[in-house]
């Protein structure tokens, strides 16, 4: 009976010290046995996000750790850094400048390893970032960044190769203490005021004498517009021209052929007729001439109207002595024709 009343009081104690603990869906919870009254003292166990666990206050302790990403930006305006002083990383390039670069490392805690971490490290991300993550950064990047010479911070290419580098270094060193390391970003650098006003003004020259490049570029390319301009006005009044040559030919030989056809419609006439009175002519001089006259004749009269008015005192007219006198008359007009068709035969 005794030694049910102590289990029974034991058991009462215990659930007026039990206590518990919470973690967030961002969160991993550690418990830690202090006593070694159920667990060896030291004992740790690792519990997982969004959960509530009951156990033991005074004979646990209770240390959660966020497993969301963290940064740590080391810049050297205190506005944006983690510090309130300037923080930027300063060190010496490859051909010996000084330089000051603002970095942003982003890591995480690996949820398995943070029992280790409690009890090694830190009970808090802080902790953890101040007596880990910030010293072996600025160790790990300055000795990977002092490789390259002034000019090629200047080159993103192979700031971001060196970046890489950096990440992969200072990832191996943190992954012992069961971090992991996202990303690594150079995102300024700057130089002492002499070297750094040296630089700007060397880079402004530069850009000065690209202008100059791009300008005279951009006036060849205008110049090379204006001539094809030029060009094609040239070959356009060319065309014109040629095609106002074309029709004034193609007019001139049309009128020609015109006046050809006309010349030789005149020829062709004038040959017809010549060969009408040359016929005409050897009609004359052959049987039948006379009688070939008088129907000519008789054909111009039928042509003409003739009045014959009788006169007081006037003689009857004689026709057929009126009809030899026009016939003799056109023998004396054919005579001559006459001969120089002979004489052409």
């Amino acid at each position: 009976m005794k030694r049910a009343w102590t289990s029974v009081a034991v058991m009462a104690l215990a659930s007026a010290l039990a206590g518990c603990g919470s973690t967030s869906s961002t969160e991993v919870g550690v418990r830690t046995s202090m006593a070694g009254v159920f667990d060896k003292r030291g004992t740790q166990h690792l519990y997982a996000p969004g959960g509530v666990f009951v156990f033991l206050p005074v004979l646990n302790s209770w240390d959660t750790l966020s497993i969301a990403q963290q940064n740590l930006f080391m810049a050297t305006n205190p506005e944006e850094g983690d510090r309130p002083v300037p923080d930027d990383l300063t060190f010496k390039t490859k051909d010996g400048n000084n330089v000051y670069i603002d970095v942003n490392v982003m890591w995480r805690i690996d949820p398995q390893k943070a029992p280790f971490l409690v009890s090694h490290v830190g009970r808090s991300v802080e902790e953890i970032k101040e007596r880990v993550v910030r010293p072996l950064a600025r160790s790990v990047i300055r000795d990977v960044f002092n490789e390259i010479t002034s000019e090629e911070y200047y080159q993103v290419a192979v700031k971001n190769r060196v970046a890489e580098k950096a990440r992969t270094a200072l990832a191996t060193q943190l992954g012992r203490f069961g971090l992991l390391v996202d990303m690594l970003q150079v995102q300024q650098h700057r130089f002492d005021q002499e070297y750094q006003t040296a630089i700007n003004a060397q880079k402004q020259a530069e850009a000065d004498v690209q202008t100059l490049i791009e300008q005279k570029k951009n006036m060849l390319e205008q110049k090379a517009s204006e001539l094809e301009a030029k060009r094609a006005l040239w070959n356009r009044a060319l065309e014109d021209a040629a095609g106002q040559a074309g029709r004034t030919r193609n007019e001139a030989d049309a009128y020609f052929q015109t006046k050809t056809n006309e010349a030789k419609a005149l020829v062709a006439v004038a040959q017809a007729e010549a060969e009408g009175v040359r016929k005409e002519a050897q009609a004359l001089g052959k049987l039948g001439g006379d009688a070939y006259v008088k129907m000519q004749v008789a054909q111009q009269l039928a042509k003409k109207h003739v009045t014959l008015v009788p006169v007081t005192n006037v003689s009857t007219m004689d026709v057929n002595k009126m009809m030899d006198y026009l016939l003799a008359n056109k023998k004396k007009e054919a005579t001559p024709k006459e001969n120089e068709d002979e004489s052409q035969e």
